[in-house]
């Protein structure tokens, strides 16, 4: 690779675009550190906690995750009717902020005696077997679900839905493979913030609690106030500057900007954004991609979940790991994120890069739970079963991530580009913000039939295996149909690519 060509895929960004481009990325770099933190916490909290399993995160998935989802939804589509971006990322940010606060310092020291008084009002509840799980674990349920929303509504809906609305389709294969960037740095920065958070050195030196978990747990909230409160003043700014320029270009009748057939916000709700999607084969395809690819992941992440349990079984033990996995997984996220996507989407079509990830997929999700069968069967008779399931669960955990966070995420976030202004907002608050949780809700389904077939999570292992390589071959077509369709119409011309959206 020469210079000039490693300086064009290593700094595509003009000098006028950094100050743009610098706080897109701080808000991208920032979002993923409380992401990732909070990943490690509810992790902890569910399945390394008092009472514990990795076996109840289906069900938090399926009766709260999922409908939760729909919520956030729907709350969404309202919210864009009538108010700016800014207002909503920022109400959406606050709301999230304070519940961690109150989780904190408030439910989780009192959960006892909040669950004692639940119990004595809505005891009946535990007639319900299957309800008792969700009923007696409420808290760590709660958590989860904010914490897996987080992303969704923050990143994913509202503030990449603000950025496909204010930059071209050029800007845009510029900007996204440098600022997915942020995702890596923000998973790396993750690590040592949750491993220093969880550490028996800050416990033995300022210790805010008697107890090491609650301590670990105070600290952390603390960093995600921080990260959040710094997310708000950048993304304050960049609201104001992008809205400027637009402003400005708008006013100039320049084509810097290509403009997109307005649509009225009015007509924005979750009912006729469904209908719009069950109407476009090229958003349905989409959509199908995205759900495909959390099913295959999710079954897979599970397993690995409770077998990371039988090696750590303390909760900041269980969180430092997760730190540690974080970091790694940002280092794999940063490669891919400055070397391989760029690489790929300046040498590649669409349709061609589309088919890296499930193929990826398929072969790390092989080689996790093959060793496991032979494991079953006694072939690995001189080494520890659980030590090579973690060693493997854990590339899968960072291989998994990094590819979609990079590759994965881009290719996702371009096929939006050439959409009118109807087909991104009404594409995106389905896709990012049910089919995300869909793909969730569908892996929760089946682990839990799994579950009661055979017996538990480590039993069902085999089983989930064959169906999220089933779900990753399920990818390919769903991609190269998509493929197919980007190619038909020139990029270059705007007034033809809204017809792959829409009626």
């Amino acid at each position: 690779m020469t210079q000039a060509m490693f300086k064009k895929l290593m700094f595509p960004i003009k000098r006028d675009e950094w100050l743009f481009f610098g706080a897109m990325f701080l808000i991208v770099c920032l979002i993923n550190i409380n992401f990732s933190v909070l990943r490690s916490m509810r992790n902890a909290l569910v399945v390394a906690d008092i009472g514990g399993s990795a076996a109840f995160i289906p069900y938090f998935e399926l009766f709260g995750t999922f409908p939760a989802s729909i919520l956030l939804t729907w709350a969404l589509s309202r919210l864009m009717r009538f108010f700016s971006p800014r207002f909503i990322f920022s109400m959406a940010m606050l709301f999230f902020l304070t519940f961690f606060l109150i989780f904190a310092f408030w439910i989780y020291p009192h959960r006892e005696g909040i669950h004692t008084l639940l119990e004595s009002k809505l005891g009946f509840l535990m007639d319900f077997s299957r309800f008792k799980v969700v009923f007696t674990h409420w808290p760590d349920m709660i958590f989860y679900i904010m914490s897996e929303l987080w992303k969704v509504a923050l990143l994913s809906v509202i503030f990449w839905g603000f950025l496909n609305q204010n930059l071209s389709l050029e800007e845009a294969k510029r900007f996204y493979p440098p600022l997915l960037l942020g995702t890596s740095v923000g998973t790396i920065l993750a690590g040592p913030v949750t491993v220093f958070c969880t550490s028996l050195f800050t416990w033995n030196h300022f210790p805010l609690s008697a107890q090491r978990w609650q301590h670990s747990l105070y600290l952390l909230t603390l960093c995600l106030l921080l990260c959040g409160l710094l997310t708000l003043l950048i993304f304050r700014f960049l609201f104001k500057k992008l809205q400027a320029r637009k402003s400005a270009f708008d006013h100039q009748k320049t084509t810097h900007i290509e403009q997109k057939e307005p649509f009225s916000s009015r007509l924005l709700s979750l009912s006729s954004s469904l209908r719009y999607l069950m109407k476009s084969p090229f958003l349905s395809a989409l959509f199908l991609l995205v759900i495909a690819e959390y099913v295959c992941y999710a079954l897979g992440e599970l397993i690995f979940l409770e077998t990371l349990k039988s090696k750590y079984p303390s909760p900041s033990e269980y969180c430092q790991y997760m730190g540690n996995l974080s970091f790694w997984m940002g280092i794999l996220t940063a490669v891919s994120a400055l070397f391989l996507t760029p690489q790929l989407l300046q040498t590649y079509r669409w349709s061609r890069n589309v088919l890296i990830t499930p193929i990826l997929m398929v072969t790390i999700t092989f080689a996790f739970f093959f060793p496991i069968y032979l494991g079953k069967l006694g072939w690995f008779p001189g080494s520890s079963p659980v030590m090579i399931a973690v060693v493997l669960g854990s590339i899968h955990f960072c291989i998994g991530r990094a590819a979609k966070y990079t590759l994965f995420d881009t290719i996702k976030e371009l096929a939006f580009i050439p959409l009118n202004e109807e087909g991104q907002v009404k594409g995106k608050l389905i896709i990012d913000g049910i089919g995300s949780r869909l793909g969730r809700g569908t892996s929760s389904l089946l682990s839990i039939v799994l579950f009661l077939i055979m017996g538990g999570p480590g039993e069902s292992a085999i089983f989930a295996g064959i169906l999220a390589i089933t779900f990753a071959l399920i990818m390919i077509p769903a991609g190269r149909f998509i493929g197919h369709e980007l190619e038909k119409t020139s990029p270059s011309s705007k007034q033809d690519l809204p017809a792959l959206a829409g009626d």
